[in-house]
């Protein structure tokens, strides 16, 4: 196999003569906070690279593999690390760049809060610094997208991970700057496999570099400060249906929705028909044995789609684990935090009151979403509930409905606490408690409050959306509902039952 660029996280310099001889001539390399990091670009590495010729691109990379990795506050401490040691360490000319990873399958709502924020301060570190680099992504093709759309960054390397989200249309695109392909095994003799990459000629260059020259210099447009947040399309994966999927199931929605993932990935080609037979089973077998969980442990190879394989074919956001949240959390916070975890969930298609984790929703009160259009705020709710009560080894204390108003009647024939809309005041509502409204007609809307501030309550919805209208298409967050309105039945408080 014929290659002109790849990246590893080994150090490289007893490679240099054979790479040259493969045609190598650009190499990804590390920056991270630890600099005793074996990973790490060296000041010898980089100058030998150099010397022989091979450009570099680094990587800005500690972790980088979830939300929790992305804020203002660490973009902004990694930015000033990757600064100091590009400047100060290996000498990097300016004008060349420095990418950042978010090496995982964001979502939606992940991008708004974390990696947006992250990049920003990214953005504004290096202004501080004169931007004396430009600042690069690697990345799904949703987020290097999403990141380019909003002048954050300019260089996009595109992760091998074919099935993330948007990244088989920014391929099509030509947009990136690097393109990473799948491990190759035994090339020059490094010690673990190497990422080969393609450089994509029809963009001026992809921001590498050689220690001693100067780099062509490129003009860094900061995006505006008020720029709205972009809208890339992240495709929400589908839910785990909550069953093994195995050979001998005929006729099932959610065999089509492997079998099209199993393409997608490059495990077929197989007939999207709905049957798990012999071609779905192979192809199965196949991914599980060049492939591990989302742990890293490996993958049972017994052609049979369990959470373990559910969760490598469409990433651990599809398959809800209640081992991820701590039993010895009270009530109340755990139905918060399982809520939050759903934050970014939507229909498909937008307007159905359908997708695969909305029907996982509906499903728990006992409806099917096939037979008809059901709003789906309280079987949101009943669903965290469900999940919340599971973790604390007792009932849903939820009584089973999908209907607000039905909610709201059969609250008051059990233990929960009711707080009518005469006695609602910040000292009587709290975090944990369900809203109720009625919007006449047999009609309501419910959600979680999260937070009560002054004269409004925080929220996490489903069947919502993020700006007010009556078009509920999601679960999201609500940061401005007023504490009391006209149509509001009171709260219920369900929690501490």
């Amino acid at each position: 196999m014929a290659i002109g660029a790849l990246d590893t996280s080994q150090n490289s310099t007893n490679r240099i003569g054979c790479m040259r001889a493969q045609g190598i001539t650009a190499i990804g390399r590390y920056y991270t906070r630890n600099r005793s990091n074996p990973k790490i670009l060296k000041v010898d590495e980089a100058r030998r690279l150099s010397d022989a010729g091979i450009a570099i691109w680094p990587v800005y990379q500690n972790r980088h593999r979830q939300a929790g990795d992305f804020s203002a506050i660490k973009g902004k401490q990694e930015a000033e690390d990757a600064l100091d040691y590009a400047k100060n360490v290996i000498n990097q000319p300016a004008g060349s760049g420095i990418y950042f990873s978010a090496d995982f399958d964001a979502t939606q709502a992940v991008f708004d809060n974390s990696i947006r924020p992250h990049f920003e301060a990214i953005v504004a570190a290096f202004a501080a610094d004169g931007n004396r680099y430009r600042i690069g992504i690697y990345s799904s093709g949703a987020v290097c997208k999403a990141l380019l759309a909003a002048g954050l960054v300019q260089l996009t390397w595109l992760s091998q991970s074919s099935g993330f989200r948007g990244t088989p249309d920014f391929k099509a695109s030509r947009r990136w700057n690097i393109l990473q392909a799948l491990p190759l095994s035994g090339f020059c003799n490094f010690d673990d496999d190497v990422d080969p990459d393609t450089i994509n000629t029809d963009i001026s260059d992809f921001g590498g570099f050689l220690v001693g020259q100067v780099a062509t210099p490129q003009p860094f447009v900061v995006a505006e400060a008020a720029a709205a947040p972009a809208a890339p399309e992240f495709a929400a994966m589908p839910a785990f249906p909550g069953r093994p999927l195995q050979r001998g199931e005929f006729g099932s929605d959610d065999v089509k929705r492997v079998q099209e993932r199993l393409n997608d990935v490059g495990f077929g080609p197989v007939a999207p028909d709905k049957d798990f037979g012999q071609v779905t089973q192979n192809a199965v077998f196949h991914f599980q044995a060049r492939n591990s969980a989302p742990d890293g442990k490996p993958l049972p190879i017994d052609g049979v789609v369990d959470s373990s394989t559910w969760a490598a074919l469409f990433g651990p956001g599809a398959v809800f684990s209640t081992a991820a949240f701590d039993p010895n959390k009270p009530m109340r916070d755990l139905v918060i935090d399982i809520a939050a975890s759903q934050i970014g969930v939507v229909e498909q298609p937008r307007g159905s009151n359908r997708g695969p984790e909305v029907d996982v929703f509906i499903r728990t009160t006992g409806l099917d979403p096939s037979e008809a259009s059901f709003p789906w705020c309280v079987c949101f709710l009943y669903w965290v509930f469900a999940q919340a009560a599971k973790i604390k080894g007792k009932e849903n204390p939820l009584p089973k409905t999908a209907g607000v108003i039905v909610l709201w009647q059969l609250a008051r024939h059990t233990e929960a606490q009711v707080v009518h809309k005469s006695e609602v005041s910040d000292q009587t509502v709290k975090p944990g408690m369900i809203f109720a409204l009625d919007l006449g007609g047999g009609h309501g809307h419910a959600g979680l409050v999260i937070e009560v501030r002054g004269d409004h309550v925080i929220t996490i919805e489903g069947n919502t959306n993020p700006g007010g209208s009556s078009d509920g298409f999601g679960v999201f967050r609500r940061d401005a509902r007023p504490l009391t309105t006209g149509v509001l039945l009171g709260y219920l408080d369900f929690c501490e039952i």
